[in-house]
């Protein structure tokens, strides 16, 4: 499968694959016949609502291939239970936290207080859920939470996980990759510690899926209670997404059912196993699934579409900074010292296709503006203009201890599986003229 960001024909090269994939093709050509022919809604016992209901149930299989051991068969049944299709990863993250905060009612402390663990890097879907719980929120049950902190290259240590963890603790949440620098977290570690302590874990796999092998992440005795996935990050339309659920995972350690107090955030018809009221959005849901399918699809040699796409996004990754770094290094002895690549230095920790990296003297925003005609990425700052101050950078970039002056500086680029040489090419170049003009050179 090959699919171009470009193939409207600008000439603007798409470096911003963190942000949102396009729809692949076969995904687009999988979905158009259930907005027409195939329109009836799932829940209907009639003709019209039996090849939907048919098509959600094949999706439902397709998103547990992500997922599940790779040799072990998955009954129909539990599928069924274990997939959850929501409209967006926020809304999947905010669902596995109400779900696992009222499941845990039995674990309040003295206080009433559940706890809470997560990480210093983690999307504000998450960090903005567990406010909203917090003594001054404005939902309940009341949580405090401890945010455990990364080391300089972005990755936080289970031991460090594990440590925190206290009677009243409800949840364990760490995404399984960041978006910014795309450092990979322990997360198959952890699902297993926190199975031993009796404590629920859940992951935010929304960059990784397509990129990593999350293949056991859903294995029934060592793997995550609950697993959010977005399918705009790897080739399905914006306004799907999916939480997989562990079977079990609320009704066993003193846990109660959550969803027999009503606690789900959509109430309505029952849909989704009575955890996500509302009509189920089939089109969306179809597409979700086929871009599932579509990573497994086998290529000459046996190797399969995300296997292959995965060396070839590093491949350009690396191509790129190299680009960057050599460039650079020919304006002078001193200049090689003003490029800092983010995140971790090993390859196996970091996604393959994200390349976070901060010019120092450079800031973010204006380059951007100055390039996005050309070049579409992202900042790795908060910094949108050429008039913010030094201290106005990304939360991650603070948590990673990056210095102020490489961090104001930092670009996102984050490569897909349809880019060429041509493009990243073109990118280096267009982003060192930048980087030149700003350092008056």
């Amino acid at each position: 499968m090959t699919m171009s960001a470009n193939d409207n024909n600008n000439e603007c090269v798409y470096l911003d694959y963190n942000g949102t994939t396009p729809i692949y093709p076969p995904v687009l050509e999988a979905m158009l016949p259930y907005f027409t022919h195939h329109f009836g809604n799932p829940s209907s016992s009639h003709y019209f609502g039996q090849e939907p209901k048919r098509a959600v149930s094949n999706a439902r299989r397709s998103l547990m291939l992500l997922l599940k051991s790779k040799c072990d068969p998955v009954e129909d049944t539990i599928i069924e239970k274990s997939i959850v299709f929501t409209g967006c990863g926020t809304e999947s993250n905010n669902l596995a936290i109400r779900l696992a905060l009222l499941s845990s009612i039995h674990k309040v402390d003295n206080n009433g207080l559940l706890h809470v663990i997560s990480t210093n890097i983690e999307h504000p879907a998450i960090t903005q859920c567990l406010n909203s719980y917090l003594a001054n929120g404005t939902l309940a049950p009341t949580i405090e939470v401890t945010y455990v902190e990364v080391n300089e290259e972005g990755i936080v240590s289970a031991a460090d996980i594990m440590k925190e963890i206290r009677s009243n603790t409800a949840l364990v949440t760490v995404m399984t990759a960041n978006n910014e620098v795309g450092s990979i977290q322990p997360v198959f570690e952890l699902a297993k510690l926190c199975r031993e302590r009796q404590v629920l874990f859940h992951t935010d796999a929304a960059q990784a899926v397509g990129k990593v092998d999350l293949r056991g992440l859903a294995d029934p005795t060592t793997g995550a209670d609950m697993v959010t996935i977005v399918g705009h990050k790897f080739g399905a339309p914006k306004g799907i997404a999916a939480l997989y659920i562990r079977p079990d995972a609320f009704t066993e350690n003193g846990r109660t059912n959550p969803i027999c107090g009503g606690s789900v955030l959509l109430m309505g018809g029952g849909q989704e196993g009575g955890m996500r009221g509302g009509t189920e959005n089939v089109p969306y849901i179809v597409g979700i699934g086929r871009a599932a399918t579509m990573l497994f699809e086998k290529r000459p040699g046996n190797e399969m579409i995300w296997q292959y796409n995965s060396r070839h996004m590093e491949s350009m990754r690396e191509r790129l900074l190299f680009n960057i770094i050599r460039t650079l290094e020919k304006i002078g002895p001193m200049e090689s010292s003003i490029v800092r690549t983010n995140g971790p230095a090993d390859s196996k920790q970091r996604l393959p296709n994200t390349l976070s990296i901060g010019i120092k003297g450079v800031r973010s925003g204006e380059l951007l503006a100055n390039i996005g005609s050309v070049v579409a990425c992202s900042a790795g700052s908060a910094c949108h203009s050429s008039t913010c101050d030094t201290q106005s950078y990304s939360s991650v970039l603070k948590a990673m201890n990056v210095p102020p002056e490489y961090a104001i500086g930092t670009l996102r680029l984050s490569v897909g599986p349809s880019t060429t040489e041509e493009d990243v090419d073109f990118a280096a170049e267009v982003i060192v003229a930048e980087v030149k003009r700003q350092l008056g050179l």
